[in-house]
């Protein structure tokens, strides 16, 4: 047996099964295999921190912040990222750049595989965790195809010093790869577990198939797709169509309520606990002299998102030329009256009460105030003592858009980076996901009528109206797609949406623009729009992420994706 050192990362993974016995070991951070492999308990452990190897959102500011859901203060919006600089994008900060990172842990699945079988763990057990370890590794290389395009699959042991050569498989090779993976685990998970068992969080049979969805609409979308293969949409659907055929989830009634604690419209989370927990709650709470203290202004809406959210009466604010929409109802003045309900659950708008038992006497009226000199403005010559406009800028922890997140935000946990961590859980499939995947699969094969009857499922519980049948065709088409954007938003689907369906050219090459707001004398306001970051040109080879040039460098098989050499 090669006497390999295995890392377990026990503080990344939360499941009650941990048991610290086994942690007093010395060196405390690293097992030696043999140990490993013959105590049935230290396997299960091994297994519990692979886990950790599935990139979540609530490492630091999220990925909206790559999209133009947010701004922040990066560069990746300025396109700078380049291969020789592309890893600064993959700290446990993002994980936009998941080279390394994603075949440390298919390189821990695989030492799994390779030593089980001469375990003490039961063969029950052994299956069972072996469902978990395919599972696993499916989610992994699929990260790794969302981001890079078909890579090396990998399924030997390498020790330090071996000269190995990979060379890329296909995109075709490594979809089939991902499928043949959540076919080996699915006879032996469990269908699901209800969201108060303490398994919550594991693998489950609907969470593969969930993952199955994702998988096949991205690969069935424009980009992957360019002679538009039905038989992927229609693998899509039918995988998406299993989950909502088995009645075993519902829709959580109060939209904002789904991202604040496990519930039944959940079908795989990261789950945490307040010593094992997050940072979302202060890295995206605006600092403020009204007392909320966090980090808000490094990922806050975009203007640009904010326009997106429909009247309440279904209609666009906008008309295609940038005009008014006069159907919409929609006031300049009074910008954030009569929203989509989504708006008001997931962004904090001037006017809004947000927290006021932290403001105290602050602000008398207890609403934010993001208009210049108001308590929650990124410019306020309150606080610097003086009115000169360079002075204005309180700290880069205050909002330049003007807006802050709500979502994912709990209102009863103190606002502060040292309380142990936050408990929400980053949702990796939930109902409402898999109702907008069917939807979009069933439109591209067709149905139209079905394709609007779930999207209308996911408008009826945020009390939006029904899209009626006179959308049909391309407006259809963008309808679906606008209500992943409101839906979805912040929960890691836009940055690769945009790409799937090949609109980024346009969207990627808007500017990322917020407003600032001036109070006049009789409390009147103005609204004034401001460009944040000037977008470069878009260019297709962004399309695909960069492979690290030093990966490049290590490796003379492996090639680099088009338009990065």
């Amino acid at each position: 047996m090669n006497k390999y050192i295995v890392v377990l990362l026990f503080s990344l993974v939360g499941f009650s099964s941990c048991n610290k016995d086994y942690l007093d070991i010395t060196p405390s951070d690293r097992v030696v295999s043999d140990q490993v492999w013959n105590d049935a308990n230290l396997v299960k452990l091994y297994v519990n921190g692979l886990y950790a190897g599935i990139p979540h959102g609530f490492d630091t500011h999220l990925w909206s912040k790559y999209t133009d859901e947010a701004y922040g203060d990066n560069t990746w919006l300025m396109g700078t990222w380049t291969a020789d600089n592309i890893t600064s994008f993959g700290a446990s900060s993002n994980y936009i750049d998941y080279f390394k990172r994603a075949y440390q842990y298919i390189r821990s699945c695989n030492i799994y595989f390779n030593e089980i079988d001469n375990s003490p763990v039961s063969d029950n057990d052994k299956a069972a965790l072996s469902a978990q370890v395919h599972f696993i590794r499916a989610f992994i290389y699929a990260n790794l195809l969302w981001r890079y395009g078909g890579m090396p699959i990998v399924e030997e042991i390498y020790d330090l010093g071996d000269e190995v050569k990979f060379g890329r498989n296909s995109y075709q090779e490594v979809l089939d790869y991902i499928i043949q993976e959540i076919d080996a685990a699915i006879p032996h998970l469990p269908e699901k577990y209800g969201y108060t068992e303490s398994n919550f969080g594991r693998a489950t049979q609907h969470a593969a198939i969930a993952l199955k969805s994702r998988v096949y609409l991205y690969a069935a979308s424009p980009l992957n797709n360019p002679d538009n293969d039905k038989s992927l949409w229609q693998k899509a659907a039918d995988a998406a169509k299993l989950i909502i055929d088995e009645n075993a989830y519902d829709l959580v009634p109060n939209y904002e309520n789904i991202f604040l604690d496990v519930n039944q419209e959940i079908l795989f989370a990261r789950t945490f606990n307040n010593t094992n927990g997050h940072l979302v709650s202060f890295i995206n709470t605006n600092h403020t002299y009204g007392g909320w203290g966090g980090w808000g202004g490094r990922n806050v809406p975009s203007q640009n998102l904010v326009e997106d959210y429909e009247m309440i009466n279904g209609e666009m604010i906008f008309n295609a030329d940038g005009t008014i929409n006069p159907a919409s109802g929609y006031d300049p003045q009074n910008p954030y009256v009569n929203r989509d309900p989504r708006f008001y659950q997931t962004v904090i708008y001037n006017g809004d009460t947000f927290r006021p038992e932290l403001r105290g006497s602050a602000s008398p009226d207890y609403d934010v105030t993001m208009h210049i000199s108001g308590l929650d403005a990124s410019e306020n010559p309150i606080l610097t003592g003086t009115y000169g406009i360079d002075s204005y800028k309180v700290n880069g922890d205050n909002s330049r858009t003007s807006y802050n997140w709500k979502k994912f935000i709990d209102r009863n946990l103190v606002i502060s980076r040292s309380n142990g961590g936050y408990s929400q859980p980053w949702i990796f499939f939930r109902l409402g996901e898999i109702y907008l995947n069917y939807a979009e699969a069933m439109f591209e094969l067709g149905f139209e009528d079905t394709a609007r009857d779930y999207v209308n499922l996911i408008r009826e519980r945020a009390g939006m109206p029904s899209l009626p049948s006179t959308i049909t065709g391309d407006e259809l088409k963008m309808r679906i797609r606008h209500e992943r954007r409101i839906e979805l938003v912040l929960e890691a689907h836009r940055f690769f949406d945009v790409r799937r369906w090949m609109i980024a050219p346009e969207v990627e090459s808007d500017n990322i623009r917020g407003v600032e707001i001036y109070k006049y004398p009789n409390g009147e306001l103005l609204f004034r729009e401001v460009t944040l970051i000037e977008r470069p040109q878009w260019d297709d080879k962004f399309y695909w992420i960069p492979i690290p040039r030093s990966e490049i460098n290590k490796d003379s098989g492996l090639t680099q994706n088009p338009g990065w050499d």
